[in-house]
């Protein structure tokens, strides 16, 4: 037993374990070198492109003031005015300029790109009520950086009227457009004021108005009390009814719809179901004429021309009545002299109050 401790003293010292080398682990750290090496090379790739396009989506001068848009606003055709809707159907056209340092360059030939690829001032019709963009959304890159945008829009504008002189009115109508987002301190819209670009064409397809000449000037457009205010330029022109169609479908039919309750007076008081069947009948006509022409105007808090000629006209017929009724009864009485008296002075003055209702309607 000592022999077998003293041999076991004495031999050699035993070596300490040795984990053995992994063989993978070379191979995990040249993949994670190549992984890393790689995305540095995309990293150095993408990011002059994602620097490019992030300088072209900026404003341009965004450091300077604001910049500058030159905006031409042109009036190809007027269809239709709708004073009951208070609005009107046109066909207008947009041509948008500005300068971008950012692309100047870029290109040697004028290129066509798209306008989301590009900054651009958000131009918005304002007053638009369906209006709808006719060409597409793309801009021109002039080698200088000078940026064209060009839109077409066809559709239902609105148009806050005054209809008290209805229809002899004139209205003043407008396209305003906004550089949504942008105020004058950061966008300048400038509105072409000497009408080289912009105005009306000669010929439209309207033919119950006349318009005059179209022109521009700034409209910037607050959209709540105490915000800023967003860059806008409009174009204005101003237009006239056309009162000849209102003569011949209109007003003409109400006076002798009118002189036709006049005739109940000419007839012999002894003849009561004939002067009643008149008078009553023209009553009731000129109240659904009435209703038949209240789709030509909207509802309005106030009286118009042609409101205040058919309630002068309703109140003549009213009277009317009233006298047929008064000299039937006197006939009944037996006062036949009485009752052809008042009719003779009513066939008499019922003209002249007519005449001076539609003088005082119509010319004053």
């Amino acid at each position: 037993m000592k022999n077998c401790i003293r041999s076991i003293i004495s031999g050699p010292v035993p070596r300490p374990l040795a984990v053995p080398a992994s063989p993978g682990v070379s191979r995990y750290t040249k993949l994670g070198i190549t992984f890393l090496l790689a995305f540095a090379l995309l990293v150095c790739l993408i990011a002059p492109a994602w620097c490019a396009t992030n300088m072209t989506m900026s404003r341009p001068n965004a450091g300077a003031g604001p910049t500058s848009v030159n905006v031409y606003l042109y009036l190809v055709d007027v269809f239709e005015v709708s004073g009951s809707d208070q609005a009107f159907n046109a066909d207008v056209v947009l041509i948008a300029e500005w300068r971008d340092p950012n692309l100047a360059g870029k290109w040697t030939t004028i290129q066509s790109t798209k306008m989301e690829d590009v900054w651009e001032p958000r131009l918005q019709v304002l007053n638009q009520r369906g209006v709808s963009a006719l060409l597409p959304q793309r801009v021109e890159i002039h080698p200088e950086g000078l940026v064209r945008y060009r839109q077409r829009w066809s559709g239902r504008f609105t148009a806050r009227m005054d209809l008290r002189d209805f229809p002899l009115d004139r209205q003043r109508f407008h396209v305003q457009v906004i550089s949504l987002g942008y105020s004058r301190d950061e966008v300048e819209l400038i509105p072409d004021l000497g009408g080289k670009r912009s105005g009306r064409a000669e010929q439209l397809s309207i033919t119950d108005w006349r318009f005059g000449p179209a022109r521009m000037e700034t409209a910037d457009f607050e959209p709540a009390p105490g915000m800023k205010a967003l860059a806008g330029v409009r174009l204005i022109w101003e237009g006239k009814r056309q009162v000849g169609y209102y003569t011949v479908q209109v007003i003409l039919p109400l006076v002798m719809i009118v002189l036709m309750g006049w005739t109940a007076l000419w007839i012999a008081p002894s003849m009561v179901p004939a002067r009643m069947s008149v008078s009553i009948t023209t009553m009731l006509t000129l109240i659904a004429y009435r209703f038949a022409l209240g789709r030509l105007v909207p509802n309005l808090p106030y009286l118009t021309r042609f409101d205040y000629f058919t309630l002068g006209s309703t109140i003549l017929i009213f009277v009317v009545v009233l006298i047929v009724a008064a000299t039937t009864f006197l006939f009944a009485q037996n006062k036949t002299a009485l009752a052809e008296r008042i009719s003779r002075w009513a066939r008499l003055t019922f003209p002249v109050i007519l005449g001076v209702v539609f003088l005082l309607i119509w010319w004053m």
